[in-house]
């Protein structure tokens, strides 16, 4: 069966630039989006996957005053970790970009033209204001607790239930890194909104066709903000850290970040365009471009995706509007949540460079917290690669050594077999049902079948490790290439060398 070549134009939620990646993050956006891309450039798509530093955020600022570093150094120096992380993961992202006086520019354009429009309007908004840190209380710089879920969460958006927040809706508001208790007042400030109720058919059109493409999660939320009247989101606030509005009348006030975030990774789209298919015009998130956007982020961000930049898209008007947005839930650590800021993590260099790409990102697809939050420990993660990968891999191996450079023949139904395989992880790529907990369960048990019968039927183990490197090779690249290799390197039809297939022993 034959389908027809698509345009898919991937997304990863910049990270923030206050730390290093950790496990938590590997495992979410940055891997779930490597695999889709490599999944669909193997079925003969084109895929481009752009993301990069996301150094306005205020947690870059707070990170620094706790460190006692410059935020521009923190956030200059993380971008550099960042990167090498992702290549240290074998995460083949086509644009990894930071803020530049040209992106800066051109997220300030965006918003001007939205301005001008009339499709951005002027709000009188109270903030708390805190005298000690003379800072308005708003992102990181506020903490409280959840209006929604009651959760203990910074300001802006909840991690626990994802619901938005602000400035006056936030339970018993504080200053970070204010004495405790620290006097606030009330100051009235008139910024920019985004007033999203105004298109609030237009959300329930778009997410009425897109069930299908879009986790269960998501929904939920969808339907639970949608059941109130939408707020209105703050385009611009008061802070100095982020990229200055430059609109008469709103001087002192940066760009939300995470407004910013639309046109920003628009911009680094263009980077990854480049990149990979320089040929295509420019313009690939431009209505009628003809690609699918498909975005990977973490549920605390489905706000934010799924509303705010849907919401700017609908105001733009010539912007292609997501295609599907893939969440995945928390990753703990030793049963609570992974956090930068709290230094509860492992970072993923330090895992990846004691255990290799390979073993982690085995793990992490097959235990990934796509629909529900999973725990990591190494102790799991050294017991399921032992047992799931390494184990039938030598298996089999050992008993296909005495064949080494003879030939097998395969058994009837040995094909039919493996079409099964292949079957079901077309079905684990695909967009419509991605999931790479599907693509690492066969996967392991495939290994495990071919290591079960390699003694009686060396056809079916010779055959079924090759159709492996083929299909495995979005979630382990390195292994799959170097079985793809052993077998070129071998006679046609032969059995080839497959010692020392796994680098790294456990």
């Amino acid at each position: 069966m034959t389908t027809e070549p698509r345009r898919f134009l991937v997304t990863a939620t910049p990270p923030t630039t206050n730390g290093d990646l950790h496990v938590g993050h590997l495992s979410g956006p940055y891997l779930g989006a490597d695999v889709f891309s490599r999944a669909q450039r193997m079925a003969g798509h084109t895929a481009l996957y752009a993301s990069g530093g996301d150094d306005h955020q205020t947690y870059v600022v707070t990170t620094a005053q706790r460190l006692g570093v410059d935020p521009v150094e923190l956030a200059a120096r993380c971008n550099d970790e960042i990167t090498g992380t992702l290549e240290l993961a074998d995460v083949a992202i086509d644009a990894f970009t930071r803020p530049d006086d040209a992106y800066r520019e051109e997220i300030r354009e965006f918003f001007a033209e939205l301005y001008r429009a009339g499709r951005l309007v002027p709000r009188t908004w109270t903030f708390p204001y805190c005298a000690e840190t003379g800072r308005y209380l708003l992102e990181a710089f506020a903490t409280g607790f959840c209006p929604e879920c009651l959760a203990g969460t910074c300001g802006a958006i909840c991690e626990n239930c994802g619901h938005p927040n602000d400035a006056g809706s936030l339970l018993f508001p504080e200053s970070t890194g204010a004495g405790e208790g620290s006097a606030k007042e009330p100051r009235e400030v008139e910024i920019l909104v985004l007033p999203l109720e105004e298109y609030r058919e237009r959300f329930t059109e778009f997410y009425r066709r897109r069930r299908s493409t879009m986790r269960p999660h998501v929904l939920r939320f969808v339907d639970e903000m949608l059941s109130r009247p939408l707020p209105d989101f703050p385009v611009s606030y008061p802070a100095d850290w982020g990229i200055p509005v430059g609109i008469e009348g709103f001087e002192g006030q940066v760009i939300n970040v995470w407004a910013e975030m639309l046109p920003g990774l628009r911009h680094m789209a263009e980077a990854a365009r480049a990149h990979r298919t320089p040929e295509t015009p420019a313009g690939v998130w431009d209505k009628g471009s003809g690609f699918e956007l498909v975005q990977f982020l973490g549920y605390d961000n489905t706000f934010y995706f799924s509303f705010v930049h849907l919401g700017l898209a609908f105001a733009h008007g010539g912007l292609i509007e997501p295609t599907a947005i893939v969440t995945n839930e928390f990753y703990h650590l030793d049963g609570a949540k992974f956090s930068t800021s709290r230094r509860h993590l492992i970072w993923a260099r330090d895992l990846v460079g004691k255990y290799g790409p390979d073993n982690v990102r085995f793990h992490l697809a097959l235990g990934n917290p796509e629909h529900q939050p999973a725990d990591f420990t190494e102790a799991g993660f050294l017991e399921t690669v032992r047992t799931r990968l390494h184990e039938p891999l030598r298996r089999i191996t050992a008993e296909l050594a005495a064949y080494t450079g003879r030939p097998v023949a395969a058994a009837p139904g040995t094909e039919a077999l493996l079409d099964r395989y292949r079957d079901r992880m077309r079905r684990a790529y695909t967009l419509e049902t991605f999931s790479m907990r599907l693509a690492a369960e066969t996967t392991a048990n495939l290994l495990v079948l071919l290591a079960a019968r390699a003694s009686d039927d060396p056809g079916l183990a010779t055959a079924g490790l090759r159709v492996l490197a083929t299909q495995a090779s979005p979630l382990v690249p390195g292994l799959a290439s170097t079985i793809e290799d052993r077998y070129t390197d071998a006679a046609p039809g032969c059995v080839p060398d497959l010692s020392d297939l796994i680098a790294v022993t456990l």
